[in-house]
């Protein structure tokens, strides 16, 4: 027997039988059925209401009146009950705007180590054609696990190159990807060259080397940016011209219409990007962590958004604070700065995003700020709040229903409504837990069918000690 091929044998059967497991789990889509479009009024009614509005944040004993999948009526008295009205007691609960995950790759990635499953990039450094509204799984699990911790919303981006593609917003029901899609595009993702050297043991290239390839690619994008101005402009003035993708789907950020999502990791990213859109008259918006608190003056001075990628994120530098990632949002909520918070974990994290949010509150910032951060914030951010974010007449009835504050991480979702329709928050998760759930009262009732057995048998008498022969 030769070991080392024994050997290479095992490691081929391992690897062939994860393989075999990822897959038999991708095969395995969610079967929650989306939800049917509303069919008659609901009054929710005796609620803590959470409007996440900054006029009116908190609407104590509440109720609401949803038809058409809208909102007809928000306030602390009864809402006048049309015929056929299903009448939702929310006694000691508390409703909210849905959450909604910004950024996010949910939908285009199901399980990290099954490349098949992974539409996160395409190939090529520009590529703002790129729309991912179009590559949403419908049936990903994830989904059913998120809306279940009360992520009704996400800002959908993609992955890779200079210009990876464009933002799009979804909501988390429907059977296709069109009946997912809010607005399949939202403004564009770059990711921001690094402007000062970098030292780290993984990188190669000197200091002179990374500053010669950082102003290379921010002049690379700025020719880009400039092509697709050229191509829309002779379209504007000749109709004849050709059609180009990638020009059209440049349009509205280039109008500023639609803001431009800079992907940074440092305080000279966050300068350098900011005065390079400001000088093409862009609306930037920051989407990251490091560096933001030194940029803090500077994205002030400026009026431009921040959405903070991640919280539960250690320190970036070793001089920094132990608690400068928690406390980031309470200091951008002090200077004025609207800003937003992401998990800025992979997709399969987004259920968790009510705890970061959570610790931003711990650490200083208000509860209802730290609501709106992940409920009126990012949709603001993205262009979306028109219809979603807050709780308002005649906007989306896409709410969460609580049993507790939304943001305790002991509160769970009792209900969920998506522009009125129903939500079933069922999810493999759930499913798994009433299946050992069911396990363990088996177990319990066998135990206990074995001890009322075992008390019903006569006691054995005592066994008479033997006559010594003595």
């Amino acid at each position: 027997m030769n070991p080392i091929h024994d050997m290479r044998a095992l490691v081929c059967a391992i690897a062939l039988a994860a393989t075999a497991c990822a897959a038999s789990r991708v095969a395995a889509q969610s079967d929650v059925v989306p939800a049917a479009p509303q069919s008659r009024p609901i009054a929710i009614v005796n609620a803590g209401v959470h409007t996440a509005s900054g006029v009116w944040p908190v609407c104590e004993m509440g109720q609401l009146l949803l038809f058409g999948g809208l909102f007809v009526s928000v306030g602390a008295g009864l809402p006048a009950r049309p015929p056929n009205c299903e009448i939702v007691d929310a006694q000691g609960m508390h409703v909210s705007p849905g959450f909604c995950a910004f950024p996010s790759t949910i939908g285009l990635v199901e399980t990290l180590s099954v490349e098949s499953t992974d539409d996160r990039r395409e190939f090529g450094e520009f590529r703002p054609e790129a729309v991912p509204a179009i590559a949403i799984n419908p049936d990903s699990d994830l989904f059913t696990v998120a809306r279940a911790a009360g992520i009704l919303l996400a800002i959908v981006t993609p992955d890779g190159g200079l210009i990876g593609g464009s933002a799009s917003a979804i909501r988390f029901d429907g059977w296709t990807p069109a009946e997912m899609t809010v607005d399949p595009a939202v403004g564009i993702i770059v990711t921001w060259p690094v402007i000062d050297p970098v030292r780290v043991l993984v990188s190669r290239r000197s200091p002179d080397e990374q500053r010669r390839r950082g102003r290379e690619d921010v002049e690379r994008i700025g020719r880009f940016f400039d092509e697709m101005k050229a191509i829309n402009d002779a379209r504007a003035a000749d109709p004849t011209v050709d059609h180009d993708l990638r020009a059209e789907a440049m349009r509205d950020v280039l109008s500023g219409k639609d803001p431009v999502y800079f992907e940074v990791g440092s305080a000279s990213q966050i300068e350098s990007a900011v005065a390079w859109a400001k000088s093409r008259r862009l609306r930037p918006v920051i989407v990251g962590g490091e560096g933001v608190e030194q940029a803090i003056p500077f994205l002030k001075s400026e009026g431009v958004p921040v959405v903070v990628r991640g919280v539960h994120r250690l320190p970036g530098t070793r001089h920094a604070s132990s608690d400068a990632a928690y406390t980031l949002p309470r200091k951008l909520a002090e200077a004025g700065i609207p800003f937003s918070i992401s998990t800025g974990g992979e997709p399969a994290h987004e259920r968790n995003l009510p705890h970061p949010d959570a610790t931003a509150a711990a650490f200083g910032l208000d509860r209802e700020a730290a609501l709106r951060a992940v409920t009126a914030e990012p949709c603001r951010i993205a262009g979306i709040d028109s219809k979603y974010g807050t709780i308002a007449p005649l906007k989306s009835a896409t709410i969460i229903l609580t049993r507790g504050h939304p943001l305790e991480i002991t509160s769970d979702v009792a209900a969920a409504w998506i522009d009125g329709r129903s939500i079933d928050l069922t999810s493999h998760q759930s499913q798994m837990k009433e299946k050992y759930e069911k396990k363990l009262e088996a177990e319990k009732k066998l135990e206990a069918e074995k001890k009322l057995e075992a008390e019903k048998k006569p006691e054995a008498a005592p066994a008479e000690k033997p006559v010594s022969s003595q």
